[in-house]
């Protein structure tokens, strides 16, 4: 039997598939109709969940919404599973730990980079940076976990140009960080160690300059000789020409048996370029002796922080600072630490490259630990933000033309429910087992759909 009622047409399989909808939540939701009998019971859960939800309001209004990824952001709202909820809430929960993570593994970074400023200010700074990298890895992961057709596009840029680098760049970073941390003491003594570095290049090439600068009467002498054993002997005149060259260069034999105490303006050119020359020698040597010597005593010492600080104090004094932690009440010898903060930060860098590419995993420590946490969390974070939105449920959720076939379903199943509920009125027949508290029904197929 087919009956039109307001342009539906009400058919006998819709009498059953209202009848076997009615039984499926008698048997698999019993909450839903006994919720459906007994008002009270869904009058006081439903004021409960308004003072839960208005608790969980009151907190998110209290902490900023860049903070963390919400759920319900990762999907549309046409179809939402329970399932579907669950997965979101897992997924936004594995994305903010990952990126609160990456944010507090660079933050020593941040920290360190402008120590120069002390503490206070140091950590303002780091804090005031942190907040948009934190907020933009929220962004990006919300972007990418929230595609779906139309925004495909928007969600592959996000992942390929903005998570994936991003958190690939905060793992190094937190590995850096922690370098920075731990391994202070060892940075300390690499910078002394750069510093000393140079102090050897510059004596090397003050050394180099001088060897390769003669006095320039050596440089004359040396001429002089070249042009007199050029110079022609042939006749008397070209002998006492060469004579005269000769004297001129190095004077009579009377001249050149002065004593060492005749000043050197009085000597013929090429003694004088002799003693010169002897002076320079000796110099280089002396100079070579104390560069040797001074590369012994540092390796004799074996620790290029206090060197320095024997050597060059006022360089010394340039790079590090002495500072006593407040925990050690005590006294006890102070702790030294690289003065200017971007370069501490630029060692750490070089350190913890230098290990990872030479693979010193056992020197890494900590760092390595914490660099395995975030890379961890990181790839949970990426691959969970790419899996989600490819999943049925999740594309369900921006159906729109599901909602509108769920909502039409629901209209004829509440339309077939309301003739069935006439007939039964009007034909005073006895109710089948089927359609018994069909009125409980019709308030519970109403207010559950």
């Amino acid at each position: 039997m087919t009956i039109k009622t307001d342009a539906i047409l009400i058919t006998d399989g819709d009498r059953q598939q209202v009848r076997d909808l009615i039984q499926w939540l008698k048997t698999n939701r019993p909450d839903l109709v006994e919720k459906a009998r007994n008002p009270n019971i869904l009058q006081q859960e439903q004021e409960h969940a308004q003072t839960f939800r208005g608790k969980i309001k009151q907190l998110q209004q209290m902490v900023p919404g860049f903070t963390y990824v919400h759920p319900d952001s990762l999907h549309g709202h046409y179809h939402v599973t329970p399932d579907l909820k669950k997965s979101a809430k897992a997924t936004a929960v594995v994305m903010t730990t990952s990126n609160w993570i990456d944010t507090v593994g660079n933050l020593p970074v941040f920290f360190f980079a402008f120590k120069s400023l002390f503490f206070l200010p140091a950590l303002g700074m780091a804090l005031l940076l942190s907040v948009p990298v934190l907020a933009a890895s929220n962004a990006l992961s919300t972007a990418v976990a929230h595609g779906h057709k139309g925004r495909w596009k928007l969600a592959i840029a996000a992942l390929v140009f903005g998570l994936i680098p991003l958190n690939i760049l905060q793992t190094v970073t937190t590995g850096i960080g922690m370098e920075v941390i731990n391994n202070q003491s060892a940075l300390a003594q690499i910078a002394a160690g750069n510093a000393l570095d140079k102090i050897v290049d510059a004596k090397q090439e003050g050394l180099q300059f001088q060897e390769a600068n003669l006095h320039p009467d050596i440089a004359r002498c040396e001429q002089g000789r070249q042009e007199l054993e050029t110079m022609p002997r042939t006749n008397a005149l070209e002998e006492k020409i060469f004579q005269s060259r000769y004297v001129l260069l190095h004077g009579t034999l009377s001249s050149q048996s002065r004593p060492m105490t005749v000043p050197i303006e009085q000597l013929p050119l090429c003694v004088r370029a002799n003693r010169i020359q002897a002076e320079q020698e000796n110099q280089l040597q002396q100079l070579r002796q104390q560069l040797q010597e001074f590369k012994l005593e540092r390796q004799t010492l074996g620790n290029d922080l206090m060197f320095l600080k024997q050597v060059a104090p006022q360089q010394y004094g340039k790079t590090f600072v002495e500072v006593r932690p407040f925990w050690r009440l005590g006294g006890g010898e102070p702790t030294v630490e690289v003065r200017n903060g971007l370069e501490l930060v630029s060692l750490g860098v070089n350190s913890f490259q230098t290990k990872l590419a030479t693979g010193q995993w056992d020197q890494l420590g900590i760092s390595l630990f914490f660099v395995g946490i975030s890379a961890i969390t990181s790839a949970a974070s990426v691959a969970m933000g790419i899996s989600f939105p490819l999943g049925k449920d999740t594309q369900r959720s921006y159906d729109e033309s599901h909602k509108e076939r769920v909502n039409r379903f629901f209209q004829r199943a509440r339309m077939t429910l309301s003739q069935m509920h006439d007939e039964q009125r009007q034909t005073l027949l006895e109710p089948s087992t089927d359609d018994d508290n069909l009125l409980e029904d019709d308030y519970e197929l109403g207010r559950y759909n």
